[in-house]
């Protein structure tokens, strides 16, 4: 498949990445709107919980199975699927209860009608959609980007029809978010096992097995779990220190910032794989021209979106939509540089990940991750804006580390080829 073909998928992933996180978005709306102002910050501490219970099973089984299935040739890319899902039940129940350890470090902040609806909706939402991420991933690296995108559509209109009706009963307000998020999660990953053919029996890859997948898969949580852990404790730190509104505010603020995230999922679906491609095969030239296009496309859009979204002003649609991310000045500006920085990571951490430098990751999260920790610390002082000063300093130091490593990666390559061509002469 030529590179312009390729870059075809590019449009799918954009556009499958926006509807999951719109889906996401409008549940998270749900809570940041309808929740009182002590609740949006409970909210906002069980979402941490969420994503670290979904970076458990995602970096153990699945991560490392889509890496085998990366280095397979493209008809087999999901045979493999079917396997998986088996061997990641037991995980994905454990990871599910995180939201056990939400409930006792916030149980004295809200009522116990809130506590419960936010614990079992997580708890149920955590396995399913790590599921469905892994489904639509993996049909990405099959380079069935579009029909990816259609199981997002699936999830988005699930959303958006949970909603609908939770709103029109009289259940707790907090069953809300997380409870429309998985509904619309288990309809979804229905859709996208069919489109997978997981209903088939096939022969998996040689080797997927679960002591490999964890062999694997125990370098990746441990440095995927060390700064999603940290963002989880230091919510609860700055919660503490500055209160669940000021932490409201922030997880606000974060919902506005979605769309670099958005962006820079969908952009990594399609250039994700490419980049451990690229690490996999110390193809330098090739891990340059991917991280540059990427890196222009985040950077722009970060920069158009604080101009449109940034500011409290007529134009700008987002602050009629989620007014209290507006009540800090410059909170949503910081967020959206946050998020950008982050977003820059993406393919580094990929590119690692292809040339199994999973230790590197590991020391880079074990070095990075207490900058989360340092300015939770300061939040007395700096109040929300300890959540994006604390992914901005941590970023880049992961930033920084993992351009170092990648150099030396890529170095003999480039050496190996500047001797060919010394002994080679001069072309005529």
């Amino acid at each position: 498949m030529t590179r312009f073909t390729r870059d075809r998928q590019l449009p799918a992933g954009v556009v499958d990445a926006a509807m999951a996180s719109l889906a996401t978005f409008a549940s998270g709306l749900t809570g940041v709107n309808l929740l009182s102002a002590t609740d949006r910050g409970v909210y906002g501490i069980f979402f941490t919980a969420f994503i670290l219970g979904v970076v458990l099973v995602n970096q153990l089984i699945y991560v490392p199975s889509q890496v085998m299935a990366i280095a397979q040739d493209l008809p087999l890319r999901l045979s493999g699927v079917r396997q998986t899902i088996k061997l990641s039940t037991a995980p994905s129940l454990i990871a599910g209860s995180v939201a056990l350890i939400a409930a006792v470090l916030n149980r004295n902040l809200t009522s116990s009608s809130v506590l419960m609806a936010l614990t079992v909706t997580v708890a149920i939402t955590i396995p399913v959609s790590a599921l469905q991420d892994y489904v639509r991933r993996s049909l990405h690296i099959a380079e069935r980007s579009w029909k990816a995108a259609a199981v997002s559509g699936v999830q988005l209109l699930g959303v958006g029809i949970s909603i609908a009706i939770l709103l029109s009963t009289n259940i707790e307000r907090a069953w809300i978010p997380f409870g429309s998020l998985g509904i619309a999660n288990i309809i979804s990953v229905a859709v996208g096992l069919v489109f997978a053919g997981a209903q088939r029996r096939t022969e998996p890859p040689a080797g997927l097995d679960f002591r490999r997948l964890v062999t694997s898969g125990k370098w990746l949580v441990t440095r995927s779990a060390i700064p999603a852990a940290a963002a989880f404790v230091a919510a609860n730190v700055l919660t503490s220190l500055a209160g669940p509104v000021a932490f409201g505010y922030a997880e606000a603020a974060r919902q506005v910032a979605q769309p670099i995230t958005v962006l820079s999922m969908g952009l990594g679906s399609v250039m994700g794989p490419r980049a451990v491609r690229a690490g996999l095969k110390i193809d330098g030239g090739a891990a340059a021209r991917n991280r540059r296009k990427y890196s222009l496309a985040v950077a722009v859009a970060a920069g158009g979106y604080v101009l449109i979204a940034g500011p409290d002003w007529l134009l700008n649609p987002m602050s009629r939509i989620i007014p209290s991310a507006y009540s800090i000045p410059w909170l949503v500006p910081a967020t959206v540089l946050a998020n950008a920085i982050v977003a820059l990571l993406i393919l580094p951490k990929n590119e690692l990940l292809g040339a199994s430098r999973e230790k590197v990751l590991v020391a880079l999260a074990v070095i990075s991750s207490p900058m989360l920790l340092i300015a939770a610390a300061t939040a007395g002082s700096t109040g929300a804006f300890a959540r994006p000063i604390g992914l901005i300093f941590e970023g880049l130091i992961v930033m920084v580390g993992a351009e170092w490593w990648l150099r030396k990666h890529y170095k003999p390559v480039r050496t190996d080829e500047s001797t060919n061509k010394a002994a080679l002469g001069p072309s005529p």
